[in-house]
Order: structure tokens, then sequence, then C-alpha cells
């Protein structure tokens, strides 16, 4: 999975992002059951199963229907030591229920989008590739981002721009995409039409046009895809899972996601902080992981060089801890 923020055709060939430090730091046990919750093409999968026992097994579970497929064919080997679903991760609990999975040694969120996506023009993903602007990670339902656009007030895009692009000239850009649209009486429906309209705002060449182009996409895709709402229930569900000693690893590419994760695991790790003397616990923390490492982990410079890529990749990481007696739920 990727971010926006190199926006590279990269060569053909699916490349797992810091796939030494996912396979170092989620696998405890190599007889476990592992859940890859972003699956994508398969990359980390792959290398999770080969470093599996026989008897370990991987449920890989992804939104889009075209990441199943292809990856079903790459896994094919491992036989029935993998289950795939096609499911948005807001439904892990129902999967795992569904697949009589209690408990997990591990799981992995990559979230982002695949190497895959990003190349494929009709998916629109890409703006310096021109194709539809649909942005669906799930393309058998939901609306487009290019319906959504549609349909959108000038208010409502630059908030958008604003909310999940970070965007600094999120309101001159929404006026004259919004103002071109009108003004021709017709839809904006493809990725270079678009990207013709952020270039007349802050022109066609150079990093600025890059940047922004970029943070653009990725509000429009977060919107159509309602990706933030789904992170924190996907995250919650995968934890309730695990068991002690089980790791989670997340990696993610904006900060948007990595807020969301960094919140949600240093609540799961939180301590009590009542007062020594008071001898007792008021204040309700109830740790249920421990951060393995206290500042979030990055690719090498190496890697970045191999796969421009992952420069924006940033992982985290938790393991659960044991329930201990008198501990509320």
């Amino acid at each position: 999975m990727n971010g926006y923020e190199d926006d590279v055709v990269a060569p053909a060939g699916h490349r797992p992002v810091m796939a030494g430090e996912v396979i170092r730091e989620l696998i405890t046990d190599p007889s476990g059951i592992y859940l890859d919750a972003t699956i994508g093409g398969g990359g980390h999968a792959e290398l999770i199963l080969d470093r599996l026992h026989e008897t370990g097994r991987l449920v890989g579970v992804d939104r889009d229907p075209d990441a199943i497929s292809h990856t079903a064919r790459r896994l094919e080997r491992f036989g029935d030591r993998v289950i795939l679903r096609h499911a948005d991760f807001r439904a892990l609990a129902a999967v795992c229920e569904e697949l009589g999975v209690g408990l997990i040694s591990g799981a992995l969120f990559d979230l982002g989008l695949s190497s895959r996506q990003l190349d494929d023009p009709a998916r629109g993903f890409a703006y310096r590739l021109d194709g539809p602007l649909d942005l669906r990670f799930d393309t058998s339902q939901g609306s487009t981002a290019a319906s959504w656009l549609a349909d959108a007030s000038e208010s409502e895009l630059a908030d958008a721009l604003r909310e999940f692009g970070e965007e600094r000239h999120a309101a001159r850009l929404a006026r004259v995409i919004i103002a071109a649209r009108d003004r021709h009486d017709e839809s904006i429906t493809t990725t270079s039409q678009l990207a013709e309209l952020i270039a007349r705002v802050v022109g066609a060449r150079g990093v600025n046009f890059g940047r922004t182009a970029a943070r653009v996409f990725q509000a429009l895709r977060i919107v159509t895809n309602d990706e933030l709402a789904a992170i924190p229930v996907g995250l919650e569900a995968a934890l309730a899972r695990l068991v002690p000693g089980g790791r989670f690893v997340v990696i993610a590419y904006h900060s948007l996601e990595d807020r969301l994760v960094k919140s949600l695991f240093r609540e799961a790790a939180r301590e009590c902080r009542c007062p020594t003397a008071l001898g007792r616990c008021v204040c309700g923390a109830n740790p249920r992981a421990r951060l393995v490492h206290r500042r979030v982990l990055r690719p090498t410079a190496a890697e970045v060089a191999r796969n421009p890529r992952a420069k924006a990749a940033r992982l985290r990481v938790i393991e659960r801890l044991p329930v201990r007696p008198g501990d509320r739920p």
C-alpha cells in the first residue's frame, strides 16, 4: 500500500513496504493465525506465509475485489493455509466469526492504496494517468468521486480539501473547480480534467503542483471511501482478537491515518496515573497492550531509493498484554 506523497509510476511488480520490519515485528508464533486486513497485492502476506510453520495460517481481507482475485492466484501455492475474503475491514468481526477465528497471533494493517491500484488508469487514483475519476476501493458498490464532485457545493469541497487533504489552497481550489463545473454545466469526470483545474491555481509544473494534486486526490479518495471512519472500527476489532503477546502492526502513509492509529494505540497502552498515595486506581486505566516502540518506525534510505513510494510510510507496533485478574472488560 502507498500514500500519495510520491505519485510515481513504478516499474511493474508489487513491492511490500518495510517488509523486513513487518516480519520482524509481527511474527511471534510461527504456528499461529495471522490477519492481513489490507492484503492488496499480497506482498506482505506471501512473506508472512513463507515464515510460518505448516500449521500457521493467514486470513486476508480487502475491500477491493480485484485485489482478492489477483492475490488468490499469487498465494495459491499455500493451499488451505490462507483464507481470503472480500470485505471492508469494518466487517472484520463478522469475517472472523464466519470463519470461526476466535483469537489471532498477529494483525497487519497496511493502509492507503496498493501499487496495482495506483498504476491502473481505470481506477483514477493517480493524477498523472488519464482515466475516469472513480477512486473507489470497491468498484462493485458505492458512488464514484466524480459523482460526489458533481453534487458538492463549493463549501463542501473546500471543507473536504481542508480536512482530508490538509490543503492550504482549499478555498481557491474549490472556487475554481466548482466554477468550472457550473460554467460548462457538466461534471468533472476524468483525472486529467481535475488535474487541469488544479494547475490553474498552483501552476502545471514543479513541486507545488505535485503536492497539491496529491492532496486533492487524497481528499476525494477519503471522502469517496469513507476511509477515516473505518480505521478505528477495524483496528479495535483486530486488537480485541489478539492473543497475549500477539503483535499488531500498522503502516500509515499520511498524518490523518497516523494520528488515528497513534491515538488508539496510546489509549490501549494507557496506564494508571493516579497518585500512589491513593492506594487504588480511580482513573479507570486498563492497559490492554504495550507500545513496542515509543517512536514511529520509518523506512530506510536504501528502501526509499529502491521504492520512492515507501517514503511516506510510518509503522507502529503494539503487543497485547495478558488479562489481569480484576481488569474490567
